[in-house]
């Protein structure tokens, strides 16, 4: 990876954009087509969520990916998509088992590893609504069995598609419920509705605003236990760039892109910032669907759904304390598992009140020890994470990065104290153990991803998103692709099944079968720590 400029004409397809989907895209054309693919990144470092940062003393920080679920190394197109992207270089650390504790004011819920055993500990912990319980399960799979249709549809003449969707439509009305009105139905006891709601956090909208789709996805995919790469997250990007340049291809930091070039109504290449264009027969962009259809695509690019798309509210933003540690935080009785720490069993409180965090007030955040589940880990680290509301920090948004001024620092150290203290409460010591801590707003993310109001999924995933005709790679204009979270789905393996979609739009259906095959040529897989466990 470079910044070094090609000569015109030198690839054969152009990815706007390095996060985990657009260099999925590029790394499957690459290994299973022999595509020159340029990937154009506008950050100084590749890998959009996937990147890391690191301070002196040894410490180092994933800014979005914080586990993976262990579907990820069980047999299917999820796991065959990041093997062939990386040639097989990525490796994954089992977390603990428990792999994250759900923590409610007079009790706590582990989850284990394993279906079996989230439905076990959920009976026994509610036995009157063990019924409920299998149904919820039941119907997780339902809702997941459209993504392979969500994921092919770009991929599908119209008719085939129009066909399918019919044939699925009980499926589309489950996976278009609201989450909440899901959980009422289903669950009596209000326990076990802020149990098995508790980790929306992982998809950014609460309850009453998420589809019961994404609420089945991200419980789908940790069903059978967590992952963490070795090395850390930017493991990935440094794998599949990899991959990219041994078929002669590139990724290009410091390149911004500022249009997407069209000739005939088709897509024929990039105009970067500062003039340069880039030729390519392909155009695959990772940017989102905002960003692409709103901002790099001319007026006169024909995108019908414009109007629309203008009126989706801005997706979820967050805060992040990342601190760097004086010994382990296993003195405070962690194992390196997850901890979300929960203020009242009202799954709505935590996004109603997110306002209040300038004034110091938190009432949920997510706690992770990057350093307990990397092996390779040189220094001792932990991260909090909250729900904000970026309309708070829209009074700073035009000044410069590092230099916002004397009150947003105060602010932040106000929301840093309070997210120690509400992580305190459940870790007594941790404060003693802090040696470095820094604070990023969505100013921050907003400043390193271009994603306006720091939106961190994507678009937000709400009832009836799987239908809206901007979440497909396949997009108005020939030529050009989405590609990453907004194609399908967001998360690690959703933005790269979206990166894979693409991929699908440029080379046919017939890159499933070469996929496979060089998974398959990668090696074998470690097992998921459930089934592990069971043969210890």
């Amino acid at each position: 990876m470079n910044g070094t400029a090609a000569p015109r004409g030198d690839f054969d397809v152009v990815v706007i954009g390095s996060g985990i989907g657009g260099l999925t895209a590029a790394a499957l054309l690459a290994r299973c087509e022999g595509r020159r693919v340029l990937v154009l990144e506008r950050h100084y470092r590749a890998g959009g969520f996937t990147h890391t940062f690191s301070r002196p003393g040894g410490f180092s920080w994933d800014v979005g990916v914080h586990y993976v679920g262990a579907e990820v190394t069980r047999p299917g197109t999820g796991r065959d998509v990041l093997r062939a992207a990386t040639g097989g270089a990525l490796e994954w650390n089992p977390m603990p088992d428990p792999f994250e504790r759900l923590v409610f004011p007079g009790f706590e819920f582990e989850m284990r590893a394993g279906r079996q055993n989230l439905q076990d500990d959920l009976t026994r912990a509610f036995p009157a609504e063990a019924a409920s319980v299998r149904a919820w399960l039941a119907d997780i799979d339902r809702a997941c069995s459209l993504l392979p249709v969500m994921a092919m549809r770009g991929a599908l003449p119209r008719p085939a598609r129009w066909a399918i969707e019919a044939a699925l439509s009980s499926r589309f009305r489950l996976a278009s419920l609201r989450t909440a009105d899901y959980l009422a139905r289903r669950f009596a006891d209000p326990r076990l509705r802020a149990v098995v709601g508790a980790r929306w956090g992982d998809y950014g909208l609460p309850p009453s605003q998420s589809a019961f789709l994404v609420h089945a996805v991200v419980t789908h995919h940790y069903l059978e236990g967590a992952l963490y790469p070795v090395g850390s997250a930017a493991r990935i990007a440094q794998t599949m760039g990899r991959t990219i340049a041994a078929a002669g291809g590139e990724v290009r930091t410091r390149a911004e892109v500022d249009r997407i070039l069209l000739r005939g109504g088709r897509a024929v290449g990039v105009r970067l910032r500062g003039g340069e264009e880039i030729p390519a027969s392909a155009v695959i962009s990772d940017a989102g669907a905002r960003a692409t259809y709103l901002q790099l695509l001319p007026e006169e690019a024909p995108v019908p759904f414009r109007a629309a798309l203008r009126q989706v509210p801005r997706g979820t933003a967050l805060v992040t304390l990342y601190l760097g540690l004086s010994a382990s935080p296993a003195a405070l009785g962690v194992r390196g598992e997850n901890l979300w720490i929960h203020s009242s069993l009202d799954q709505e409180a935590p996004w109603e009140s997110r306002g209040r965090l300038l004034d110091g007030q938190v009432s949920q955040a997510y706690v992770s020890f990057p350093s307990l589940k990397d092996p390779g880990a040189r220094a001792h680290t932990a991260e909090i994470i909250a729900v904000a509301d970026a309309a708070d920090f829209a009074r700073w948004q035009d000044t410069r990065w590092m230099r916002r001024g004397e009150e947003y620092l105060a602010v932040k150290e106000r929301i840093a104290e309070a997210l120690l203290d509400h992580a305190e409460r459940r870790l007594p010591g941790l404060r003693r153990l802090v040696v470095h801590r820094e604070l990023s707003t969505p100013l921050s993310v907003a400043h390193f991803t271009g994603h306006a109001g720091g939106e961190c999924y994507g678009l937000p995933f709400a009832p009836g998103e799987a239908r809206r005709p901007w979440r497909s790679a396949r997009t108005p204009v020939p030529g050009l692709f989405l590609a990453g979270a907004d194609a399908l789905m967001l998360g690690v393996q959703g933005a790269a099944v979206g990166g894979l979609a693409a991929a699908l739009g440029v080379a046919g259906p017939g890159l499933m079968r070469r996929m496979a095959r060089a998974a398959q040529k990668a090696g074998a897989v470690p097992a998921p720590p459930s089934a592990r466990a069971a043969a210890a």
